[in-house]
């Protein structure tokens, strides 16, 4: 049987009159897409399609979680409590005499946010009993990291959009409902929890708890919500059986493709059905899907673990006229913009075919200065990142992103210099986390070095092609409906290379 749960009101489709002009559900005409994914009309919003399910041999169980549309009980959002009732959901459901008394899960976005939780159950000390696999399609896994607060940078407009078009609507009673669960909406958690405290640990899903098998989809396109999140899964579940499917386009259009409903129907059948002869456990662990531009793929291969073991990760120190070195200058320099409205650029140009896969990170020495006639000094810098991939007559070129934009860069990141303490244990040397437990403002000249992680992605360059490290103090890439706090940016951003200031860009080249 295949069973998912969500907030968002299971009866919301065309079969039953509940969506506009009898067409998809409205997320898909407020949500920019790349294409237009194909399902029938019996098929709510991001769930399993019962058309494709059910001829294959399964059972679907669609599930509203408690407090939502027509189930009672307390409306929460990515709580443990949601995991429990998930689990005594599942159980029921594997009694009944049309299941088997196996149970997979399948969905995407918060219908794979509900799979961890439930994978990793901690009310009842881990996953259902029933609970055979789990592939989350692309889902955030720390909503405080992954969304709420990425990189200390407050995140104003999706969960704006989320309330109002998604969870307010849902609910079975009013908001207060859940502001008695959550002490807040979703648009005021963080002004309510600013650090990364037991509110916000609560909500990340305990991935080292997860044993059962899982597919989870990583894209390299779902920039601001669950690419990092995604990717963050696959690494830290214990789970012996595991696969990474990677891709660059739409999710929806991805979830919903004929190859991805027939591998994903292999997996069920190998974990559910036990046809283990099946050639789905002899599929490598990861899928990888190399992208030269917007609509060519360089290649599809697969890898044995992500991040890829022969990884060559090198280091490109920022130079002179806005350039890179492969070694450090001997003496210390610095670059200024407008804490308000600046930016600058550096690049690296490619001599021979090249892939980056993986991680990158920005490493910068930073300093806030005031400006002439400033009565206020600023304390604090918050630094927008972009990779750009340039042509060889230095043209931008495209990549899919988040909800449909067609004008992506390679990645992007972002850092706040008061945030900057990082969470040794979680950290790598290509992935920097933070702490986020207090703020520690800048004093006037002050110089201190700022780790920025940069979303995973897979990206081919040949000759004569090049990487442009982009640095701002606003946005660079418009994604709506994306939009993070950086009010406090003022005076003028220094940035110190060059000595004892090693400021550098790593990338991952395989």
């Amino acid at each position: 049987m295949v069973m998912c749960a969500h907030p968002y009101d299971n009866h919301i489709t065309p079969a039953l009159g509940k969506t506009p002009f009898g067409g998809a559900p409205q997320q898909y005409r407020l949500i920019s897409q790349v294409g237009k994914p194909k399902f029938s009309k019996l098929t709510s919003w991001e769930s399993p399609d019962p058309n494709f399910w059910v001829p294959a041999g399964y059972a679907v169980v669609n599930m509203n979680l408690p407090g939502y549309a027509n189930s009672g009980g307390h409306p929460s959002v990515f709580s443990e409590h949601q995991g429990k009732c998930y689990y005594e959901a599942i159980e029921w459901v594997a009694q009944q005499p049309w299941c088997t008394g196996k149970v997979g899960l399948n969905g995407v976005s918060f219908l794979a946010i509900t799979q961890y939780h439930v994978a990793a159950c901690q009310a009842y000390g881990g996953p259902p009993p029933s609970l055979c696999c789990i592939s989350p399609w692309e889902g955030l896994t720390d909503p405080y990291h992954d969304t709420f607060t990425r990189s200390g940078l407050t995140e104003l407009g999706f969960p704006a959009f989320w309330w109002t078009t998604e969870v307010k609507t849902a609910i079975n009673g009013t908001p207060e409902d859940l502001i008695n669960v959550e002490g807040a909406i979703p648009t005021n958690f963080v002004e309510k929890h600013p650090f990364y405290d037991d509110f916000w640990q609560e909500k990340a899903a305990k991935l080292e708890e997860i044993t059962v098998p899982m597919l989870v989809c990583g894209s390299f396109s779902d920039h601001g919500l669950h690419t990092m999140g995604s990717f963050r899964a696959f690494m830290k579940a214990r789970s012996q059986h595991k696969w990474l499917y990677t891709h660059r386009t739409g999710k929806w259009d991805a979830y919903y493709s004929p190859d991805v409903q027939e591998l994903t129907r292999r997996f069920m059948d190998c974990f559910l059905k036990g046809e283990t002869s099946n050639g789905f456990l002899d599929t490598p662990p990861v899928r990888l899907e190399v992208r030269s531009s917007l609509k060519e793929i360089h290649e599809v291969r697969y890898e044995q673990e992500w991040p890829i073991a022969r990884t060559d990760y090198q280091r490109l120190y920022l130079s002179d006229q806005q350039s890179f070195s492969p070694e450090r200058l001997s003496a210390p320099q610095e670059l200024t913009y407008s804490g308000s409205t600046g930016k600058m650029t550096f690049l690296y140009p490619f001599s021979e075919d090249t892939e980056l896969s993986g991680y990158m990170k920005l490493r910068l020495w930073v300093e806030a200065r005031p400006k002439p006639n400033d009565t206020e000094p600023p304390d604090d810098i918050g630094i927008y990142v972009a990779i750009d991939k340039r042509d060889r007559t230095q043209k931008s070129v495209p990549f899919y992103g988040s909800v449909g934009n067609r004008k992506d860069m390679v990645t992007r990141g972002w850092g706040r210099a008061s945030r900057r303490e990082l969470d040794l244990k979680e950290s790598t040397e290509w992935n920097p986390v933070l702490k986020a437990d207090r703020d520690e403002k800048l004093k006037p000249g002050q110089v201190i070095p700022l780790e920025i992680a940069l979303y995973p992605s897979s990206t081919f360059f040949v000759p004569g092609e090049a990487l442009q490290l982009i640095i701002s103090s606003q946005r660079i890439i418009p994604s709506p409906p994306y939009f993070k706090d950086v009010s406090f940016n003022h005076g003028i951003h220094v940035i110190h290379y060059g000595g004892d200031f090693d400021s550098h860009l790593l990338i991952p080249q395989v």
